[in-house]
């Protein structure tokens, strides 16, 4: 795999050249990654903490600004931080299949409007006042971790029905081997000598493990040919 982190430098994000910010954002390191990964909020939260960004986690409530989904707000229950993206609880893209999938948003395109202050040393350096003003609800915060707790068991109950299926699937593969393994023929060595000597030879020849011991046995019941006993008698010894 590349580390693309190896072609990167810091000194790229004060460069003017475009093509530089974009290469900046693409191949930072995750720890910076993290840090861009950030919105705006709205009046209240900027007025509340004095500032007018702050670092995106999960678990905040954001309102899409952009796009076809302008105006819905929700939770966000996923980041991506390797592809700048956040996703929202309950806003979703729906394929040509009928199924659904969670719709990617660019930071850029949020507003926050509430934060998930379960850990307050987030906002320590921002000295709120009053922190049930800008926190999530609990409410919400409970409906998320029953979606992940939910998505969890869903992707257990997929591995383990993927694996089920591979179990089975090589299951099937040793049935189908065993079947096609061809079942050991008993030779009937009375019908090999009753052919002519050279057809007996080659017979014989043809066998992974001939058994010269039952051939001259039938050899002698049958026909007792004094040229193919000679042979089948050497060939014992052998």
């Amino acid at each position: 795999m590349v580390d693309k982190t190896q072609n990167w430098s810091s000194n790229w994000k004060s460069s003017t050249n475009p093509s530089k910010q974009r290469k900046y954002r693409e191949n930072a390191p995750l720890h910076v990654k993290d840090k861009l990964i950030s919105a705006n909020m709205d009046k209240e939260l900027r007025e509340e903490l004095d500032t007018r960004n702050i670092t995106i986690r999960t678990g905040d409530r954001a309102k899409v600004m952009r796009g076809d989904h302008k105006g819905r707000e929700g939770i966000i229950n996923r980041i991506d931080r390797d592809k700048g993206v956040v996703f929202i609880e309950g806003i979703q893209n729906e394929r040509q299949d009928g199924s659904k999938s969670q719709l990617p948003i660019r930071p850029s395109n949020i507003q926050l409007t509430a934060l998930n202050v379960d850990e307050l040393t987030r906002i320590q350096k921002y000295d709120v006042d009053d922190v049930e003003s800008i926190k999530v609800d609990e409410e919400e915060l409970e409906v998320l971790e029953e979606d992940e707790e939910s998505e969890m068991m869903q992707r257990m109950q997929e591995q383990s029905d993927t694996e089920q299926d591979d179990e089975d699937e090589e299951e099937e593969v040793q049935e189908s081997e065993e079947k096609e393994e061809p079942e050991e023929q008993e030779v009937e060595y009375e019908e090999v000598v009753s052919q002519n000597i050279g057809e007996v030879k080659e017979e014989l020849n043809n066998l992974e493990e001939p058994d010269y011991e039952a051939a001259l046995k039938a050899e002698k019941a049958g026909k007792d040919r004094k040229t193919l006993v000679e042979y089948l008698e050497n060939k014992k010894e052998d």
